[in-house]
């Protein structure tokens, strides 16, 4: 097969499509929980695993455009400069969906969760597994995109969406949107050094929308705190 044309774009228009790719997987956590709230666990986990391939996407364009967009901070004493062209990934440059790779690769990244949040497992967000390694996971997932919308029938079995259980569907909503979290601060970390903050580009409106999924106890706590004292965000 014929690879597709490489293509580059501004680091502006790039950092634009990243920030619309994790609005677009915060919008669907929000979906999937709110279908799972109304008996749909079906249609919800679909929602997960489609909030889950956009944000591979984004981490996609993120490895691509990071130098690029970090360039202009001059972080630790580096001379400023601007952000030159950003190379479009090529799973981003194809109207090809590489549905598995792009889950293979948010399986990867979701590795990493464990080292980030806990100090003794560091090495794992270091030390990331093959890509090979998740083949079966993304394929599962795959499947259970699938599974959440359509009927399929395998000899004298027919399944629907509208039987498959809720177990397990709140906890994969809330893993999802840990991840999502952790890109957001993985994001939020690389520019915190930068002297001058009105250079930060911040997506901290998507913080606070995926917090409340991500981690839903701490969220309550921060605004029960809040609300007494009168400083509750609106």
């Amino acid at each position: 097969m014929e690879k597709p044309e490489i293509e580059y774009i501004g680091a502006e228009f790039a950092r634009r499509w990243w920030k619309s790719l994790m609005a677009n997987a915060v919008a669907l956590i929000e979906d999937a929980a709110l279908l799972a709230g109304h008996q749909s666990p079906g249609r919800s986990q679909s929602l997960v695993v489609l909030a889950i391939e956009e944000l591979a996407k984004a981490r996609w364009l993120y490895e691509t455009s990071e130098r690029e967009w970090t360039a202009p901070l001059g972080l630790f004493g580096q001379t400023p400069t601007p952000g030159g062209k950003v190379r479009v990934p090529e799973g981003l440059r194809t109207t090809r969906r590489p549905h598995a790779e792009k889950l293979q690769v948010a399986e990867q990244f979701a590795s990493r969760l464990g080292g980030f949040w806990d100090q003794r497992r560091r090495v794992e967000y270091y030390q990331l597994p093959d890509l090979a390694t998740f083949e079966s996971t993304a394929r599962r997932r795959n499947l259970d995109k699938q599974a959440g919308f359509y009927v399929d029938r395998a000899g004298d079995v027919v399944t629907s969406p509208l039987n498959i259980p809720a177990d397990g569907v709140a906890e994969d909503i809330q893993h999802a949107a840990k991840v999502i979290q952790m890109h957001l601060i993985e994001d939020h970390t690389r520019q915190q050094d930068c002297a001058d903050l009105s250079l930060i580009d911040s997506a901290e409106d998507l913080h606070w929308t995926i917090l409340p999924y991500s981690d839903p106890g701490s969220f309550a706590d921060f605004m029960k705190r809040m609300s007494k004292n009168g400083n509750a965000r609106d």
